[in-house]
């Protein structure tokens, strides 16, 4: 608040003379308890107050505008500081269930629509024992019975499954070879030619015949094909041995082709024949 200058609440103020001597020019007479100026007024100096402004010196007023301004702002920070902890306070709480009441329908959320489990990798054909399933296992679903007579080889280097048919009277010597192989290589054709090429370069004289497709006997087969042959194995000592054979080759519906690849003497192959005939038979049925 600045000081007030004046007489005292109760009292009377000061006489002001009248008359001639306020003429201009007179000198003005000095009142007793009024205050002395000279020139601008003089404020007392002292440490300045809560606000910053010292003491006797007031502050210039302010619009009306700028206060409801400013009472605005204030209002506004204090209703979003209070929006603020309400929602700190709730957490982000979900309201609770309504309790359901005879009459409404509750439909379950749809299988799956929170976890989709990975695609299963391609796995291997599932091989089940069928009713021709019978003897020797081969693989992939496929076996052989052997016929009265053959024996396996013993040579366990050779690949695939090696039947024989010992030579009466002479140890170490066959009438002919029953040889199956498999493999996801190559398909029917190929895989005929490319044991054709074997056989030749272990045999003499050999002669192959023009191979071909055949019929397919079993629906589980793709592709079926064959061809012949004829070739002399040489006998140390003794007259050489002449081969007649054929090779087939069957494809199934799994990429896998199987082949067999036999053979017998010339001198017995009328009298075996339908052995090799019927062991090829009994292959092909298990598919």
């Amino acid at each position: 608040m600045s000081q007030q200058y004046g007489p005292p609440q109760g009292q009377p103020g000061p006489q002001y003379p009248t008359g001639p001597q306020s003429q201009a020019g007179s000198q003005v007479p000095q009142y007793q308890g009024a205050p002395q100026y000279q020139g601008a007024p003089q404020f007392q100096s002292g440490p300045p107050g809560p606000s910053g402004w010292k003491p006797g010196y007031r502050r210039p007023a302010t619009s009306n505008r700028t206060q409801w301004i400013v009472m605005g702002g204030a209002v506004l920070a204090v209703v979003l500081i209070a929006a603020g902890v309400i929602i700190l306070a709730g957490g982000g709480k979900k309201d609770p269930a309504s309790t359901p009441v005879a009459g409404d329908s509750l439909t379950p959320d749809p299988v799956g629509t929170l976890y989709t489990p990975p695609t299963p990798s391609p796995t291997e054909p599932v091989i089940t024992k069928g009713p021709y399933d019978k003897g020797v296992e081969i693989g992939g679903g496929v076996w052989f019975t052997p016929a009265k007579g053959w024996v396996r080889d013993s040579d366990k280097t050779r690949s695939g499954f090696n039947y024989l048919l010992p030579e009466p009277g002479r140890a170490g010597a066959i009438d002919g070879w029953f040889w199956i192989r498999q493999t996801k290589l190559m398909g029917a054709k190929a895989f005929a030619d490319h044991l054709v090429d074997v056989e030749s370069n272990n045999l003499e004289h050999v002669v192959i015949s023009k191979g071909g497709y055949r019929k397919c006997t079993n629906k589980a087969l793709k592709l079926c094909y064959a061809t012949n042959y004829s070739a002399v194995v040489p006998v140390k000592g003794k007259p050489p041995v002449v081969f007649s054979g054929f090779i087939q080759t069957f494809e199934d519906q799994n990429g896998q082709t199987t082949a067999t690849d036999s053979a017998l003497q010339r001198e017995v192959w009328a009298k075996r024949k339908q052995e090799v005939l019927a062991m090829n038979g009994t292959l092909v049925r298990s598919f």
